[in-house]
């Protein structure tokens, strides 16, 4: 019984072949089979890989009730202008707009707001300057209006916003004392991840402060 690769030799009227000729068809058609299988296990594993890694699906709806596809998700999903200067100005009441009796609470969402480099700083700080002290012992509480506020500068991995505001302070224990100043707040934001514990993308990098003008002083 004649073989294919018999058969084949016979069509190109060949008088000689080789007695192996068979076994070497077949381990040359192995080798090529093992090499397309080895290419096609490559490719299963870089769309595996590929398919791992890609982000999301992510469908916005409008204020219209409209559904949209977002393309490109880490774009889409940066904070907006609204969110940055709303981030900013809470960070700031909770960080100096003082209260003796919700000090605690407000300090900690400020320190929340924070990111692990400054909260070191600002720990030390606090400390040191003996700040938190002087407001529950003087019963002081402190109400701020903001006047401007603006974005100074984005990159892709921070933003700087500058708020101006005025600062009132005044005493539980003492209702003619009053304090009054236009201030200048500069602060650097670490953009981050969006999670449960960082719903704004945010995180404060520095916090810088300076007084524009005193306005009223009583005490």
């Amino acid at each position: 019984m004649k073989t294919y690769f018999h058969k084949n030799l016979e069509k190109l009227k060949r008088r000689y072949f080789e007695v192996f000729g068979d076994l070497e068809a077949q381990a040359e058609f192995l080798k090529l089979s093992n090499l397309a299988l080895l290419g096609i296990l490559i490719a299963v594993l870089l769309g595996a890989f590929l398919l791992a890694h890609r982000p999301p699906v992510v469908i916005r709806v409008t204020e219209v009730g409209a559904a949209e596809p977002i393309r490109d998700f880490r774009i889409n999903n940066a904070p907006s202008e609204p969110e940055i200067l709303y981030f900013s100005k809470s960070f700031t009441r909770r960080y100096t707009e003082y209260n003796a009796y919700t000090l605690s609470r407000d300090v900690t969402e400020a320190f929340n707001q924070m990111t692990g480099h400054f909260q070191k700083l600002t720990n030390r700080d606090l400390v040191e300057s003996g700040l938190l002290t002087r407001v529950r012992e003087a019963g002081l509480h402190a109400a701020i209006e903001f006047k401007e506020e603006k974005i100074e500068r984005e990159t892709p991995e921070f933003i700087r916003v500058s708020l101006i505001g005025v600062r009132t302070i005044q005493s539980y224990k003492n209702p003619d004392y009053k304090e009054s100043a236009l201030f200048k707040a500069e602060l650097a934001l670490k953009k981050c991840p969006r999670s449960m514990t960082v719903p704004f993308g945010l995180l404060v990098e520095d916090y810088h402060e300076m007084i524009l003008n005193k306005l009223e002083e009583r005490k």
